[in-house]
């Protein structure tokens, strides 16, 4: 991932622009105030300032006073009170002692300014250049942490609601590639996902409800009648009965192994096997099934052996599904090809039928728990849509896989790969 998309990397840049941002602000508002302050200042002190020159600034006299003062002259000074109400400091008049007739020159100081001082001042223009600063970069880091904090707070909120049961929630999709934004797309994955399994979930108990009621139903129907007098209890209808009851039993029986697997309850007891020879044995068992409907079984099988580390109960029960499966789907005359073969590391068993083949849209779910492709859910010809079920996960309990195609030639093919399990040597 970027190291830019990284939220602490977001976060450690967002406190360094906060103090870049802070720092430029208080130094301009500085400035501003320090210039606006020293323009404040009587020309000769800023003049003095910008020369900063050790001596005082030139007293604010008349030219002609300053030059009688300088040549030496007696003066006199008398003071008279001031009648400007603007400026109360006293007024000056200033002659010459030798020229007493003469009209005195008139000086008065200008109306004191009632401030500060000039070191409170900057002081103060300091506090508040801070505090704006402040105040400014308080507001930067609100505005970007809201950012950070909005999709986190719409996943606490999509979270609640989830909890409360709507399975429907998601979070609007999220822009960007950091860890909130690849939460939040993991969050709706997961809301999917749930969705989906309580869809399923809810579809399984009505399909195991349906697959148990048709042969109770059967079972019960003509247990009445027997009561009723309506049928004789005589050996035909009692193998009906029993029929019936197998039906359940294998019913339960395929639910059970499910319910292991997934638990991760079902224990294998593995040994050293040959796939092909298991493959003729399992086969061979479905030699009468096979002539009642006149199909041709094709047996391509290796003459060494394809060793493998497996359950022979599992084995034979994953040959028998896929072998079951293949006869429902083959019609009379047609033909049922098993192949085992091996490479360097897997073993492969291939079942093909002759029948229609899988539709493009059941691809993907022929494996799925009580999925039919026929829109029938004729026991005859659908099964109870366990079979299969029970080829994956028992396949994938032994480190294997299996996929399902159609066959170029026509049908459907299904193959198994299972780890191959070299021969000892003796």
């Amino acid at each position: 991932m970027n190291l830019f998309n990284r939220i602490e990397v977001r976060l450690s840049l967002l406190m360094v622009l906060v103090v870049v941002a802070t720092s430029l602000i208080t130094i301009t508002l500085n400035t501003y105030q320090r210039e606006r302050t020293f323009r404040e200042l009587p020309a000769e002190v800023r003049e003095y300032l910008r020369r900063n020159e050790s001596r005082l600034p030139a007293l604010g006299f008349p030219p002609e006073l300053r030059d009688q003062l300088l040549s030496g002259k007696e003066i006199l000074v008398r003071v008279v009170p001031s009648f400007n109400p603007d400026n109360p400091n006293p007024v000056f008049l200033v002659s010459l002692r030798d020229d007493p007739a003469a009209e005195p020159i008139r000086i008065q100081p200008l109306p004191r300014i009632r401030r500060p001082s000039l070191e409170a001042r900057i002081q103060q223009n300091l506090l508040i250049a801070s505090l704006v600063a402040t105040g400014l970069g308080v507001v930067v880091a609100l505005v970007f942490a809201r950012r950070i904090a909005r999709p986190i707070e719409a996943i606490s909120a999509a979270a609640s609601r989830l909890a409360q049961g709507q399975l429907s929630v998601r979070i609007p999709d999220p822009r960007g590639q950091d860890e909130v934004a690849r939460l939040a797309r993991d969050f709706n994955h997961m809301a999917a996902s749930l969705e989906r399994l309580e869809a399923e979930r809810k579809a399984m108990i009505a399909d195991i409800a349906h697959e148990l009621r048709t042969p109770l139903t059967v079972m019960q129907g003509r247990l009445e009648a027997i009561q009723d007098g309506v049928l004789p209890l005589e050996r035909a209808e009692i193998d009906r009965l029993h029929h019936q009851t197998g039906l359940l039993s294998r019913l339960v029986e395929d639910l059970r192994t499910l319910s292991l697997a997934d638990a991760g309850r079902l224990n294998l007891v593995l040994r050293e096997l040959d796939l092909a020879e298991w493959t003729r044995r399992v086969a061979s068992g479905f030699q009468a099934a096979l002539e009642a409907r006149q199909i041709r079984l094709a047996l391509n099988l290796p003459a060494h052996p394809v060793l493998v580390q497996a359950d022979p109960d599992r084995l034979v029960q994953v040959i028998g599904n896929l072998l079951h499966n293949a006869l429902a789907h083959t019609p009379v005359g047609g033909e049922v090809a098993l192949e085992v073969s091996a490479d360097t590391t897997h073993a492969y068993l291939k079942v093909h039928d002759s029948g229609p083949g899988i539709p493009e849209e059941s691809l993907n779910k022929v494996f799925d728990r009580f999925y039919r492709a026929e829109a029938s859910r004729s026991r005859a010809t659908g099964g109870s849509g366990l079979g299969l079920s029970i080829v994956k996960a028992l396949v994938e309990l032994h480190g294997g896989q299996v996929v399902a195609q159609n066959h170029p030639m026509g049908g459907a093919l299904f193959q198994v790969k299972l780890p191959l399990r070299t021969a000892r040597s003796p």
